[in-house]
């Protein structure tokens, strides 16, 4: 691979890296930052759900660290959906599947901005939005996830069967952790603690699903100008 295709790789690599780690390290340093000037309460969150994601990000200085990692996570999902969808057009994918991939990525990117602009408004119609912006983010983020795995799984090599498996269990946790906090309330527990929990930990499993994905290309050598192959190893079209 030359220089170019490898900084193109590395940017590429950058993408679902990322996306793992900044939304979900964004909304932890915020809460710190809540707790350490007394504007929230002091507990362990993915447990007890005393406090949500969104009162991170709703008083300064929390809320300008909020936006910045948060909206700049949103453009780096447009960017990741686009090359999903290129990676999987590469390994041979319809085009049509992969419109509808690009668009539930496009929703996935344009509900976390809407989330985060609206995070600290008081007024009813933006705690309305901002629920929209959390729900659908969390959908839209679910359907495409799916959609990726589905239109994969023919593309699998050795390497990467363990790594299918990681992503199909993720895809199906985040919609257990919504039934899970029904079962809660319906047993007894608050809803909003238990809503609250849901939330948190879904944070965790959208960013692991996404640090799998990374991996998944790097077992493939993927590269945007490069093409793949069955053995997973990157090679240029113009070989």
């Amino acid at each position: 691979m030359n220089s170019r295709a490898q900084g193109k790789s590395e940017y590429l690599y950058a993408l679902p890296l990322w996306a793992a780690v900044v939304p979900l390290v964004t909304v932890n340093v915020c809460y710190v930052l809540g707790v350490s000037l007394d504007h929230l309460p002091a507990c362990i969150p993915y447990l007890s759900g005393c406090t949500s994601v969104s009162s991170t990000g709703r008083i300064a200085p929390e809320s300008l660290v909020s936006k910045a990692g948060l909206l700049s996570s949103s453009v780096v999902l447009v960017f990741l959906w686009l090359r999903c969808a290129t990676f999987l057009q590469l390994g041979g994918q319809s085009p049509s599947r992969l419109t509808l991939l690009r668009v539930l990525g496009f929703l996935a990117a344009l509900f976390l901005a809407l989330y985060s602009v609206t995070l600290g408004l008081r007024e009813e119609e933006y705690r309305i939005l901002r629920r929209i912006g959390i729900d659908g983010f969390a959908l839209s983020s679910l359907l495409a996830q799916v959609l990726f795995v589905v239109l994969y799984r023919p593309m699998r090599i050795d390497a990467t069967k363990k790594l299918t498996r990681w992503l199909i269990a993720l895809c199906i946790v985040l919609p257990l952790l919504g039934i899970a906090a029904e079962v809660a309330k319906w047993a007894g527990v608050p809803r909003r603690p238990a809503n609250n929990t849901v939330a948190w930990n879904a944070f965790v499993v959208i960013g692991a699903y996404y640090a799998v994905l990374g991996r998944i290309w790097w077992h493939h050598g993927f590269a945007s100008e490069f093409s793949i192959t069955s053995s997973g190893r990157a090679t240029s079209p113009r070989e």
